[in-house]
Protein backbone atom coordinates (compact mmCIF):
# COMPACT_ATOMS: atom_id res chain seq x y z
CA UNK A 1 0.00 0.00 0.00
CA UNK A 2 1.30 3.58 -1.07
CA UNK A 3 2.88 5.53 2.42
CA UNK A 4 0.19 8.39 1.11
CA UNK A 5 -2.73 6.09 1.05
CA UNK A 6 -1.65 4.44 4.42
CA UNK A 7 -1.28 8.23 5.54
CA UNK A 8 -4.86 8.85 4.91
CA UNK A 9 -6.19 6.06 6.28
CA UNK A 10 -4.55 6.23 9.35
CA UNK A 11 -6.05 9.73 9.47
CA UNK A 12 -9.38 8.54 8.92
CA UNK A 13 -9.16 6.23 11.65
CA UNK A 14 -8.31 8.87 14.02
CA UNK A 15 -10.60 11.33 12.55
CA UNK A 16 -13.18 8.87 13.55
CA UNK A 17 -11.84 8.10 17.07
CA UNK A 18 -11.86 12.09 17.94
CA UNK A 19 -15.64 12.35 16.10
CA UNK A 20 -16.71 9.59 18.51
CA UNK A 21 -15.19 11.26 21.25
CA UNK A 22 -16.80 14.27 20.33
CA UNK A 23 -20.28 12.62 20.03
CA UNK A 24 -20.05 10.91 23.50
CA UNK A 25 -18.84 14.26 25.08
CA UNK A 26 -21.65 16.15 23.18
CA UNK A 27 -24.48 13.65 24.47
CA UNK A 28 -23.87 14.29 27.80
CA UNK A 29 -23.43 17.68 27.56
CA UNK A 30 -26.50 17.98 25.56
CA UNK A 31 -28.58 15.66 28.36
CA UNK A 32 -27.04 18.03 30.81
CA UNK A 33 -28.87 20.53 29.25
CA UNK A 34 -32.04 19.59 28.66
CA UNK A 35 -32.13 18.90 32.46
CA UNK A 36 -30.57 21.98 33.59
CA UNK A 37 -33.67 23.56 31.28
CA UNK A 38 -36.52 21.16 33.16
CA UNK A 39 -34.90 22.96 36.39
CA UNK A 40 -35.23 26.06 35.35
CA UNK A 41 -38.68 26.01 34.86
CA UNK A 42 -39.48 23.98 38.27
CA UNK A 43 -37.65 26.70 39.89
CA UNK A 44 -39.59 29.19 38.50
CA UNK A 45 -42.74 27.55 39.20
CA UNK A 46 -41.55 27.51 42.57
CA UNK A 47 -41.07 30.91 42.97
CA UNK A 48 -44.00 31.82 41.49
CA UNK A 49 -45.63 29.62 44.61
CA UNK A 50 -43.53 31.34 47.15
CA UNK A 51 -44.29 35.07 45.92
CA UNK A 52 -48.32 34.14 46.21
CA UNK A 53 -47.78 32.90 49.50
CA UNK A 54 -45.76 36.24 50.62
CA UNK A 55 -48.42 38.15 49.33
CA UNK A 56 -51.53 36.16 51.08
CA UNK A 57 -49.14 36.33 54.12
CA UNK A 58 -49.18 40.41 53.42
CA UNK A 59 -52.66 40.28 53.17
CA UNK A 60 -53.48 38.80 56.40
CA UNK A 61 -51.22 41.18 57.87
CA UNK A 62 -52.47 44.33 56.73
CA UNK A 63 -55.87 42.62 57.61
CA UNK A 64 -54.60 41.94 61.31
CA UNK A 65 -53.31 45.11 61.48
CA UNK A 66 -56.76 46.77 60.68
CA UNK A 67 -58.21 44.76 63.28
CA UNK A 68 -55.58 46.25 66.15
CA UNK A 69 -56.79 49.29 64.78
CA UNK A 70 -60.52 49.01 64.89
CA UNK A 71 -59.81 48.28 68.48
CA UNK A 72 -57.96 51.05 69.29
CA UNK A 73 -60.88 53.29 67.98
CA UNK A 74 -63.09 51.54 70.37
CA UNK A 75 -61.76 51.93 73.31
CA UNK A 76 -61.27 55.64 72.91
CA UNK A 77 -64.75 56.12 70.78
CA UNK A 78 -66.22 58.11 74.16
CA UNK A 79 -64.61 61.70 73.80
CA UNK A 80 -60.92 60.15 74.29
CA UNK A 81 -62.17 57.85 77.32
CA UNK A 82 -59.32 55.40 78.61
CA UNK A 83 -60.50 51.85 79.51
CA UNK A 84 -60.59 52.92 83.55
CA UNK A 85 -62.79 55.46 82.82
CA UNK A 86 -65.17 52.97 80.70
CA UNK A 87 -65.20 50.80 84.32
CA UNK A 88 -65.67 53.65 87.10
CA UNK A 89 -68.57 55.10 84.74
CA UNK A 90 -70.56 52.23 85.20
CA UNK A 91 -73.99 53.48 86.73
CA UNK A 92 -74.24 50.45 88.78
CA UNK A 93 -72.55 47.04 89.55
CA UNK A 94 -73.92 44.54 87.12
CA UNK A 95 -73.16 47.23 84.41
CA UNK A 96 -69.60 47.23 86.04
CA UNK A 97 -68.83 43.87 85.48
CA UNK A 98 -70.28 43.37 82.07
CA UNK A 99 -68.41 46.61 80.93
CA UNK A 100 -64.94 44.61 82.89
CA UNK A 101 -65.74 40.72 81.06
CA UNK A 102 -66.38 43.05 77.48
CA UNK A 103 -63.07 44.84 78.25
CA UNK A 104 -60.86 41.37 79.42
CA UNK A 105 -62.50 39.75 76.33
CA UNK A 106 -61.06 43.05 74.08
CA UNK A 107 -57.79 42.17 75.74
CA UNK A 108 -57.23 39.28 74.90
CA UNK A 109 -58.74 39.70 71.84
CA UNK A 110 -56.02 42.23 71.11
CA UNK A 111 -53.21 39.73 72.65
CA UNK A 112 -54.22 37.01 70.22
CA UNK A 113 -53.97 39.33 67.26
CA UNK A 114 -50.65 40.80 68.27
CA UNK A 115 -49.76 37.37 68.64
CA UNK A 116 -50.98 35.98 65.15
CA UNK A 117 -49.16 39.27 63.62
CA UNK A 118 -46.08 38.17 65.24
CA UNK A 119 -46.54 34.66 63.56
CA UNK A 120 -47.20 36.03 60.34
CA UNK A 121 -44.28 38.11 60.31
CA UNK A 122 -42.34 35.06 60.94
CA UNK A 123 -43.76 33.66 58.36
CA UNK A 124 -43.27 36.35 56.00
CA UNK A 125 -39.41 36.78 57.09
CA UNK A 126 -39.21 33.31 56.37
CA UNK A 127 -40.98 33.32 53.03
CA UNK A 128 -38.89 36.21 51.90
CA UNK A 129 -35.24 33.68 52.53
CA UNK A 130 -37.25 31.24 50.99
CA UNK A 131 -37.27 33.01 47.99
CA UNK A 132 -33.75 34.45 47.95
CA UNK A 133 -32.66 31.30 47.60
CA UNK A 134 -34.75 30.46 44.82
CA UNK A 135 -33.44 33.40 42.77
CA UNK A 136 -30.17 32.18 43.71
CA UNK A 137 -30.71 29.01 42.27
CA UNK A 138 -32.33 30.20 39.52
CA UNK A 139 -29.26 32.19 38.70
CA UNK A 140 -26.90 29.22 39.24
CA UNK A 141 -28.82 27.21 36.46
CA UNK A 142 -28.78 30.04 34.22
CA UNK A 143 -25.20 30.06 34.38
CA UNK A 144 -24.94 26.32 33.88
CA UNK A 145 -27.42 26.33 31.00
CA UNK A 146 -25.09 29.19 29.50
CA UNK A 147 -22.05 27.04 30.24
CA UNK A 148 -23.47 23.93 28.98
CA UNK A 149 -24.79 25.62 25.52
CA UNK A 150 -21.40 27.02 25.25
CA UNK A 151 -19.67 23.66 25.68
CA UNK A 152 -22.41 22.42 23.19
CA UNK A 153 -21.25 24.75 20.34
CA UNK A 154 -17.80 23.95 21.14
CA UNK A 155 -18.17 20.09 20.90
CA UNK A 156 -20.15 20.63 17.22
CA UNK A 157 -17.75 23.44 16.20
CA UNK A 158 -14.94 20.76 16.75
CA UNK A 159 -16.94 18.85 14.85
CA UNK A 160 -17.32 21.22 11.77
CA UNK A 161 -13.68 21.69 11.98
CA UNK A 162 -12.81 17.96 11.43
CA UNK A 163 -14.30 18.48 8.25
CA UNK A 164 -12.74 21.26 7.13
CA UNK A 165 -9.42 19.44 8.53
CA UNK A 166 -9.57 16.24 6.74
CA UNK A 167 -10.51 18.21 3.20
CA UNK A 168 -13.70 15.93 2.51
CA UNK A 169 -11.99 12.95 3.33
CA UNK A 170 -14.48 12.31 5.78
CA UNK A 171 -17.87 13.26 4.70
CA UNK A 172 -19.88 15.54 6.27
CA UNK A 173 -22.98 13.19 5.77
CA UNK A 174 -20.88 10.61 7.94
CA UNK A 175 -20.95 13.14 10.51
CA UNK A 176 -24.29 13.84 10.69
CA UNK A 177 -25.19 9.84 11.00
CA UNK A 178 -23.16 9.54 13.96
CA UNK A 179 -25.05 12.99 15.26
CA UNK A 180 -28.45 11.18 14.65
CA UNK A 181 -31.09 10.13 17.25
CA UNK A 182 -31.14 6.55 17.54
CA UNK A 183 -34.06 5.78 19.26
CA UNK A 184 -37.52 7.44 20.26
CA UNK A 185 -37.22 8.22 23.68
CA UNK A 186 -40.56 10.38 24.00
CA UNK A 187 -43.07 8.80 26.40
CA UNK A 188 -44.92 12.46 26.48
CA UNK A 189 -48.11 13.54 24.36
CA UNK A 190 -49.05 12.21 21.15
CA UNK A 191 -46.45 9.82 19.45
CA UNK A 192 -48.07 10.63 16.21
CA UNK A 193 -45.55 10.43 13.59
CA UNK A 194 -45.64 13.41 10.76
CA UNK A 195 -43.39 12.73 8.08
CA UNK A 196 -40.63 15.17 7.16
CA UNK A 197 -38.62 15.07 4.37
CA UNK A 198 -35.11 16.41 5.99
CA UNK A 199 -34.31 17.47 9.30
CA UNK A 200 -34.96 21.55 10.48
CA UNK A 201 -31.20 22.18 11.17
CA UNK A 202 -28.11 20.85 8.73
CA UNK A 203 -25.25 19.34 10.10
CA UNK A 204 -24.26 18.29 13.52
CA UNK A 205 -26.77 18.65 16.08
CA UNK A 206 -28.67 17.78 19.05
CA UNK A 207 -32.30 17.08 19.72
CA UNK A 208 -33.41 17.58 23.24
CA UNK A 209 -36.48 15.95 24.32
CA UNK A 210 -38.51 18.82 26.21
CA UNK A 211 -41.83 18.79 24.62
CA UNK A 212 -44.26 19.56 27.89
CA UNK A 213 -41.77 20.33 30.12
CA UNK A 214 -42.67 23.94 32.06
CA UNK A 215 -41.96 27.45 30.93
CA UNK A 216 -42.38 31.06 31.61
CA UNK A 217 -42.85 30.06 35.48
CA UNK A 218 -45.73 27.47 35.23
CA UNK A 219 -47.83 29.75 32.97
CA UNK A 220 -47.19 27.85 29.53
CA UNK A 221 -45.19 24.47 28.53
CA UNK A 222 -42.73 23.63 26.31
CA UNK A 223 -44.78 22.90 22.66
CA UNK A 224 -41.74 21.81 20.86
CA UNK A 225 -38.19 20.26 21.01
CA UNK A 226 -35.05 22.23 20.85
CA UNK A 227 -32.48 21.42 18.15
CA UNK A 228 -28.89 22.48 19.71
CA UNK A 229 -26.44 23.60 17.16
CA UNK A 230 -23.91 26.25 16.02
CA UNK A 231 -24.83 29.60 15.45
CA UNK A 232 -25.34 30.14 11.76
CA UNK A 233 -25.82 26.58 11.06
CA UNK A 234 -28.44 25.99 7.81
CA UNK A 235 -31.70 25.65 8.78
CA UNK A 236 -34.04 23.84 5.96
CA UNK A 237 -37.74 22.94 5.03
CA UNK A 238 -38.72 19.97 6.41
CA UNK A 239 -41.39 20.13 3.80
CA UNK A 240 -42.65 21.65 0.64
CA UNK A 241 -45.00 24.56 1.28
CA UNK A 242 -44.89 28.33 1.99
CA UNK A 243 -43.30 30.18 4.58
CA UNK A 244 -44.48 33.28 6.84
CA UNK A 245 -42.35 35.48 8.62
CA UNK A 246 -42.41 36.17 12.15
CA UNK A 247 -40.24 38.92 14.06
CA UNK A 248 -40.39 39.86 17.84
CA UNK A 249 -41.75 38.17 20.54
CA UNK A 250 -40.98 35.06 22.33
CA UNK A 251 -40.06 33.63 18.75
CA UNK A 252 -37.72 36.56 17.74
CA UNK A 253 -37.15 35.66 14.19
CA UNK A 254 -39.18 32.98 13.88
CA UNK A 255 -41.16 31.23 10.39
CA UNK A 256 -44.01 29.50 10.01
CA UNK A 257 -43.76 26.60 7.02
CA UNK A 258 -47.35 25.40 6.05
CA UNK A 259 -47.28 22.12 3.57
CA UNK A 260 -47.61 18.61 3.93
CA UNK A 261 -50.97 19.45 5.71
CA UNK A 262 -48.95 20.71 8.63
CA UNK A 263 -48.00 23.98 9.89
CA UNK A 264 -44.25 23.86 11.61
CA UNK A 265 -42.93 26.56 13.43
CA UNK A 266 -39.11 27.83 13.88
CA UNK A 267 -37.97 30.04 16.39
CA UNK A 268 -35.07 31.90 17.29
CA UNK A 269 -33.67 31.80 14.08
CA UNK A 270 -30.64 34.32 13.54
CA UNK A 271 -32.10 34.98 10.25
CA UNK A 272 -33.91 35.23 7.12
CA UNK A 273 -33.57 33.52 3.97
CA UNK A 274 -36.70 32.63 2.27
CA UNK A 275 -38.60 35.74 1.70
CA UNK A 276 -42.35 36.03 3.33
CA UNK A 277 -44.82 33.80 1.70
CA UNK A 278 -42.12 32.51 -0.36
CA UNK A 279 -43.23 28.73 -1.81
CA UNK A 280 -39.68 26.64 -0.74
CA UNK A 281 -38.93 23.01 -1.74
CA UNK A 282 -38.11 20.14 1.36
CA UNK A 283 -34.37 20.92 2.15
CA UNK A 284 -34.18 24.23 0.75
CA UNK A 285 -32.39 26.56 3.05
CA UNK A 286 -34.86 28.99 4.37
CA UNK A 287 -32.58 30.81 7.62
CA UNK A 288 -29.67 30.52 9.89
CA UNK A 289 -29.44 29.46 13.61
CA UNK A 290 -29.04 32.03 16.31
CA UNK A 291 -30.78 33.03 19.40
CA UNK A 292 -32.56 35.89 19.60
CA UNK A 293 -36.41 36.58 20.81
CA UNK A 294 -36.68 34.94 24.72
CA UNK A 295 -33.33 32.52 24.02
CA UNK A 296 -31.44 36.19 23.70
CA UNK A 297 -27.93 35.64 25.53
CA UNK A 298 -28.31 31.64 25.68
CA UNK A 299 -26.94 28.83 23.41
CA UNK A 300 -27.94 28.77 19.80
CA UNK A 301 -30.39 26.47 18.97
CA UNK A 302 -34.28 26.07 17.05
CA UNK A 303 -37.43 25.78 18.62
CA UNK A 304 -39.08 23.61 15.98
CA UNK A 305 -43.16 22.86 16.39
CA UNK A 306 -45.28 20.69 14.50
CA UNK A 307 -49.16 21.58 14.19
CA UNK A 308 -50.88 18.82 12.29
CA UNK A 309 -54.24 20.35 10.18
CA UNK A 310 -52.04 23.58 11.98
CA UNK A 311 -54.17 22.72 15.06
CA UNK A 312 -52.76 22.01 18.35
CA UNK A 313 -49.25 21.53 19.02
CA UNK A 314 -47.64 17.72 19.42
CA UNK A 315 -44.40 15.84 20.30
CA UNK A 316 -42.11 16.66 17.47
CA UNK A 317 -39.45 13.90 18.83
CA UNK A 318 -41.17 10.84 17.22
CA UNK A 319 -40.66 12.72 13.42
CA UNK A 320 -37.96 14.06 14.28
CA UNK A 321 -36.08 10.77 15.07
CA UNK A 322 -36.79 9.75 11.60
CA UNK A 323 -34.83 12.05 9.88
CA UNK A 324 -32.41 13.81 13.20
Amino acid sequence: MPAHAQSTGTQLTQARKKLSRIKSEYERIGEDFAQTEALRGQTAIAMSRTQSKIERTQQSMVKLRGRLKRSVRAAYMLGGAGPFDFLFEARSFREFTLRLVVSQQQSLADQETILQLRRKRAELEAQQRELRAERRRLAGQSADLKSQGSRLSISLGQANGLVRELQGRLKLEEIERLFRITSVRSSRGSTMIVPLAACPVAGPHFVTNSFGDPRGGGTRTHEGNDIMAPKGASVVAVASGSVSRQTGGLGGNAYFLHGNGASFYYAHLNDFVAADGEHVSAGQVIGHNGNTGDAAGGPDHVHFEIHPGGGAAIDPYPSLSQVC
